[in-house]
Formats: C-alpha cells, sequence, structure tokens
C-alpha cells in the first residue's frame, strides 16, 4: 500500500479525475468512445503500467462505477457522446453526397470526352472520304483532254 503522502495524495486526485473525465466521456489522454476501463482510467490519469493498482481502494470504487456504467450502458439510460455521434453521422452523410456528386461529374465528363472522341473520328472519316474524292476527281480530270473554246491551240 502506498503511503498517503502528498505524492500519493496528488497521484489518487489524477486518478480520480481521469474517471471523472471518462465518465463524462471527454478524456484528454485515450480515446473518446466512451469505453471505461482500470487500463483506461491509469491511462487517462499518465500513470505508469500498472499504477493504479498501487491505490486498492480507488480501484474498488472504480470497479463498482465501472460495472454500474455498464449496467446503465446495456439498459440505454446513457448515450455516450450523442452530440459528437450526430456530428460524426451529419459529416459521414455530407461526405456520402459529395461522393455521390462527384461521381456524377466524373461520370458526365468521361461521357463528353467519349462524345468528343468519337465526334472527332467521325469528322477525320468525312475529312478522309473527301480527300480521297478529290483525288479520285484529280484522276479524272487528269484522264480527260482539255482544250479551250476559244479554238485557240
Amino acid at each position: 500500500m502506498v503511503d498517503q503522502s502528498d505524492r500519493g495524495k496528488e497521484t489518487l486526485i489524477r486518478l480520480e479525475q481521469a474517471l471523472q473525465r471518462l465518465v463524462d466521456g471527454n478524456p484528454i489522454k485515450t480515446k473518446p468512445d466512451g469505453r471505461i476501463s482500470l487500463k483506461r482510467i491509469n491511462d487517462e490519469a499518465g500513470l505508469s503500467s500498472g499504477g493504479i493498482y498501487y491505490y486498492s481502494s480507488f480501484v474498488e470504487t472504480a470497479k463498482k462505477t465501472i460495472q454500474l456504467r455498464r449496467q446503465q450502458d446495456s439498459t440505454g439510460k446513457i448515450k455516450v457522446n450523442n452530440e459528437r455521434l450526430n456530428k460524426l453521422r451529419e459529416q459521414r452523410e455530407k461526405e456520402k453526397i459529395l461522393k455521390e456528386k462527384y461521381k456524377e461529374q466524373r461520370d458526365n465528363i468521361k461521357t463528353f470526352c467519349d462524345q468528343v472522341v468519337a465526334h472527332n473520328a467521325q469528322l477525320e472519316f468525312t475529312l478522309f472520304e473527301a480527300l480521297e474524292k478529290i483525288s479520285y476527281l484529280e484522276q479524272e480530270l487528269a484522264s480527260y483532254k482539255v482544250s479551250s473554246i476559244n479554238g485557240k491551240k
């Protein structure tokens, strides 16, 4: 057992504050996911591994608090960080909407690009046909003897 020196009292206060922060759902050094355990209390208080176990009276109190919390959680009386969860859900919904919007924009751009490529190919084919026709007409024209209408040679 730790004697109740000033250092021991300060550590006990740190443990109690850590437990209260975890119960309130506002931890500083651990994840704010609503879970409470002796290890989390120990980590939240900033103690070395297993430091909490030197304070057996606090451990008993903490175990009772954890058990009570679990019972309350199972009956749905406590909503841990309900406001935070709602914000995260809203943010997730906004991200889904944005993602869908970006997908639609991407698909529209892809469709437009495909149309541009198809139109370009059609223009190239039309130009190729026109060049072939011009070449054919030039050959036809070369095969004819052209004489002047004036009758002069």
